[in-house]
């Protein structure tokens, strides 16, 4: 892949998305209604809110937001991927919950919401591929109302870690990788973001839940996968990689620990 085309790789990628990956997502972003409520608690949502569900995807978190907002709160959902949006909607109508969403599909940076509108926002593993990362938090706070919260979830690549794979073995797969994100260790920079973004009682929690069964086994795919298209990986390696992994997996000798970095800004 030419250099140019790496520049800008990180938000293209999101804009358009093959049918293969688009497919990957929609089963991996699902979120089981029973646990919903302790994967959304640090949001805080209240019933009658509104909420802005930055970086929606397919829609699954939109729609819990949504139950929790209940009948008179209102979830505005953006994305930059127009088919994202498609499949959110159909997701919100599935689930019962569509009158309580609007859906934006926004790729200019510019949300189409008025200043001081939203209540609370939540921005779930997006952050990271934004291309700039200042002016999106800056867009944010703008249009949080006085008293309202940003809260981020999102993830430092440099606190990975994959079993049977080396230190050194994950570091290449994530650099290998790195032309996919913006900023791969966004996780630790949010606190200052959020700082020069004008909010206050910043505060960070570090959450994982880790994986022994291969339940994260797409993200690694998702790495090797790029790490091929931009040549930065052999396909010979990718292989063995993959083997090594699923291999691990199929013995039960498989671990990993994605930590989620929950940052939480309130505006003035």
């Amino acid at each position: 892949m030419a250099d140019d085309e790496l520049h800008s790789y990180h938000k293209d990628h999101w804009v358009e998305i093959e049918p293969d990956r688009f497919a990957r997502y929609d089963r991996m972003f699902k979120v089981d209604p029973r646990f919903a409520p302790r994967l959304l608690a640090p949001v805080a949502v209240a019933e009658g809110e509104t909420v802005l569900d930055f970086g929606c995807g397919p829609g699954y978190v939109a729609v819990e937001l949504a139950r929790q907002v209940g009948p008179t709160g209102r979830v505005h959902a953006v994305d930059v991927n127009a088919e994202f949006i498609t499949r959110a909607a159909e997701v919100a109508r599935e689930a019962g919950v569509a009158e309580l969403v609007t859906f934006h599909h926004v790729l200019d940076e510019r949300l189409p919401l008025p200043d001081g509108s939203i209540d609370r926002i939540y921005a779930k593993n997006v952050l990271e591929y934004v291309p700039d990362l200042d002016h999106t938090l800056s867009e944010l706070a703008r249009v949080l109302k006085p008293g309202g919260t940003l809260v981020a979830s999102d993830s430092d690549f440099g606190f990975v870690v994959v079993e049977p794979l080396s230190a050194a073995e994950v570091a290449e797969l994530f650099d290998a990788a790195a032309p996919a994100f913006r900023e791969p260790n966004v996780g630790r920079k949010l606190r200052g973001a959020y700082r020069r973004a004008g909010l206050d009682q910043v505060r960070v929690e570090i959450t994982v839940q880790p994986d022994e069964r291969g339940n994260l086994r797409g993200v690694l795919e998702n790495m090797i996968g790029y790490g091929t298209r931009f040549g930065r990986m052999s396909e010979a390696r990718a292989g063995e990689l993959r083997a090594r992994i699923d291999a691990a997996i199929a013995a039960g000798e498989f671990f990993m620990a994605l930590p989620q970095w929950w940052v939480r800004g309130v505006k003035p």
